[in-house]
């Protein structure tokens, strides 16, 4: 499929929120759109503003890594949030817009994704999209890279790890203009219900989509490597494992299958 630009009237005019979504600013080339939100919100742009970029010249991943896209065909855009909870609490906003991505492809595309904590968005275990959160001052920026249209081979030829793009898994392209009209709905309403005080709830909806629970990982925290069974993802959206020496929540960590560590 060609690449066009994002029809971001189209979007404007079909978007129902309350918050996220209400101004769009739109760019043909960032160098990173976490970047450019940080900046924004460092200026005092309202709440719930999402820059969206066609592509990225240094998009960021987790842990300084590079985010590839497919100019044209990825969504890659980062909202600027100011939430009123204690930090402690910010990394569930990582898992709500992961699962307010799961629930879209899921319902609207019938698409069997599956979360890998902390922010990976994967199908048939290729990666299809990730999350990215960092704050400044009051402000949180949450950013999102999807791969939306395009072959996988065009990005594979850039990372070592298994990726696949939303049209690969349907088999057709889809309309980017939709996919983000409904991520951003579905993060709205769980952005509402974060800052109503039901994170528990946000973790519930992100739970569906796990796909750690019951597998032999490997973390990386900080220097050491954490073995052990994925069991859950608590209530403070850490993730509970077993290891030899008994449970341990992790809190932050690189999370890789025990498979990919050997």
């Amino acid at each position: 499929m060609a690449s066009r630009a994002l029809d971001v009237a189209w979007c404007t005019g079909q978007l129902r929120t309350q918050l996220v979504g209400a101004t769009l600013l739109y760019y043909p080339q960032l160098i990173s759109t976490m970047d450019e939100a940080l900046r924004l919100a460092a200026t005092g742009e309202p709440e719930g503003t999402v820059i969206i970029a066609e592509t990225q010249s240094a998009g960021r991943g987790r842990r300084g890594r590079r985010w590839h896209d497919q100019p044209g065909h990825s969504l890659l855009f980062s909202t600027v949030l100011r939430p009123t909870v204690e930090p402690r609490g910010l990394p569930i906003l990582s898992l709500g817009t992961a699962a307010a991505v799961a629930e879209v492809l899921s319902s609207r595309y019938d698409l069997p994704v599956a979360t890998k904590w902390p922010n990976d968005l994967l199908i048939g275990g290729r990666k299809v999209g990730g999350i990215l959160l960092e704050g400044r001052g009051e402000a949180v920026v949450v950013g999102l890279g999807l791969n939306v249209n395009g072959q996988p081979q065009a990005l594979q030829a850039d990372v070592d790890r298994p990726l696949t793009t939303l049209e690969a898994e349907t088999s057709a392209p889809l309309r980017r203009e939709e996919v983000l009209v409904g991520v951003l709905e579905k993060m709205d309403g769980i952005y509402q219900q974060f800052q109503a005080g039901d994170s528990d709830g946000v973790v519930h909806r992100y739970r569906k989509f796990d796909g750690l629970l019951g597998r032999a990982v490997c973390i990386t925290v900080g220097t050491e490597q954490v073995y052990g069974t994925a069991e859950a993802i608590t209530d403070r959206g850490a993730l509970a494992i077993c290891t030899a020496e008994g449970q341990r929540e992790i809190a932050a960590g690189e999370v890789q299958l025990l498979a990919e560590c050997e």
